[in-house]
């Protein structure tokens, strides 16, 4: 086995992984969340987001999770260029939309949408906070970061396709 292909198995585990927080994310947790009245709905997304997020006041933080996450978006352009010289042309070419797609759909709502709103969810204090603050929160998450996160889950998807197609070429 050459380094190409140790570095293929690796994007295709850490893609997956990826794919499949986001998924779990938008199948499992987010409606889990809405299932719980307002208050307590945000209550347990600023517990989750504790662990998510280095910056948060947690002494739990779970690093395996931005290591893979964030680090897939390294991986994967360094596949396509170690690849380039090994791979043919389709496989090089799908590698390389494998990324980007990863890329754009993680990066772009993470850092202008996804981070922002969880950082505001985190700072709001909900035992202070009016009953109309937290609905406003609440529908506010419901209408912005579920959208954004299922781009996550689409884009971080289609890149899994993408780099087994690109493997199996």
């Amino acid at each position: 086995m050459d380094i190409v292909q140790v570095l293929l198995i690796i994007a295709l585990v850490t893609t997956g992984l990826s794919a499949g927080v986001f998924f779990t994310f938008t199948t499992l947790i987010v409606p889990g969340l809405r299932d719980a009245p307002a208050r307590e709905s945000l209550a347990g997304f600023q517990t989750i987001d504790r662990r998510l997020q280095p910056t948060a006041p947690s002494v739990d933080w779970q690093p395996v999770f931005g290591v893979v996450v964030f680090g897939t978006s390294i991986l994967l352009p360094v596949v396509f260029v170690v690849s380039l010289s090994s791979l043919s042309t389709t496989s090089s070419v799908l590698l390389a939309a494998a990324a980007l797609l990863y890329a754009a759909g993680f990066w772009l709502p993470t850092l202008t949408v996804i981070l922002p709103f969880n950082n505001r969810v985190r700072d709001m204090r909900l035992e202070d906070a009016s009953a109309e603050a937290i609905a406003a929160m609440r529908a506010e998450f419901d209408r912005v970061w579920v959208g954004w996160n299922l781009v996550r889950t689409v884009a971080s998807t289609l890149s899994l396709v993408l780099l087994a197609i690109a493997a199996v070429a």
